[in-house]
């Protein structure tokens, strides 16, 4: 009988969720697009080529940096199984990190360590499972008024929704540790006082803010030591 010690079955760990995750997001991918070749197949109905290369060009330009700028972000906080989930399912800055620091938090782990990715993998697991059966129920019982959500007078609560929801995301953060949200936040601000500014600039910018406004809080002995 072998004995495994903990690194072992740690890098054994690791090697598989690597390889479920790889083969799952490639099958996610390719399931996608199921859908418009249905369409293609059975009603003839396909954009022209060139304005669907135009499209992907376009998309491609401004979401490429973005996904590789919140991978090296994201990674360190959610680990390997729970990264590939939340790519997989999506809703990551609105579902998945809220729901993997809050995890952690109840818990004691911390961040880049077995213990925070276990409880991260755990965590947005459950928010999977929950937010799937939250849209079902909300599609089946939405679909009768549906008619009725169109009325223009209830059309500006709904603007206001997305704000709201990265709003009181914000206010948990911040309420943790304020002095830590003013260099990111200051930043921010200016970076919208520039019109036409790709996100793809605008939030590699606000994580650099935000690691040197740390660094420069944490030299000075200006936080709060985590207990």
């Amino acid at each position: 009988m072998i004995k495994l010690d903990n690194k072992a079955v740690a890098n054994t760990y690791e090697s598989r969720v690597h390889f479920i995750g790889r083969w799952t997001l490639i099958l996610g991918l390719l399931l996608t697009f199921i859908p418009p070749l249905i369409l293609w197949a059975n009603y003839g109905i396909a954009p022209p080529i060139k304005s669907l290369i135009n499209g992907i060009i376009s998309i491609s330009v401004v979401m490429i940096p973005v996904s590789v700028v919140e991978i090296l972000t994201f990674s360190p906080m959610l680990g390997s199984s729970a990264m590939y989930m939340s790519y997989l399912t999506g809703n990551i800055s609105n579902m998945k990190i809220p729901s993997a620091a809050i995890g952690m938090e109840v818990v004691g782990a911390k961040a880049s360590t077995e213990e925070g990715d276990i409880i991260s993998t755990i965590a947005i697991a459950g928010s999977v499972i929950s937010s799937e059966i939250i849209i079902i129920l909300g599609v089946i019982l939405i679909a009768p008024i549906s008619a009725k959500l169109d009325n223009p007078i209830i059309q500006p609560a709904f603007e206001q929704v997305l704000p709201a929801l990265f709003g009181s995301i914000g206010a948990y953060y911040i309420l943790k540790e304020w002095k830590l949200a003013v260099a990111p936040l200051v930043t921010a601000v200016l970076i919208n006082l520039i019109p036409g500014l790709p996100s793809a600039i605008t939030i590699p910018i606000c994580v650099v803010s935000s690691i040197i406004g740390a660094k420069f809080l944490y030299k000075r002995n200006m936080l709060k030591e985590d207990k």
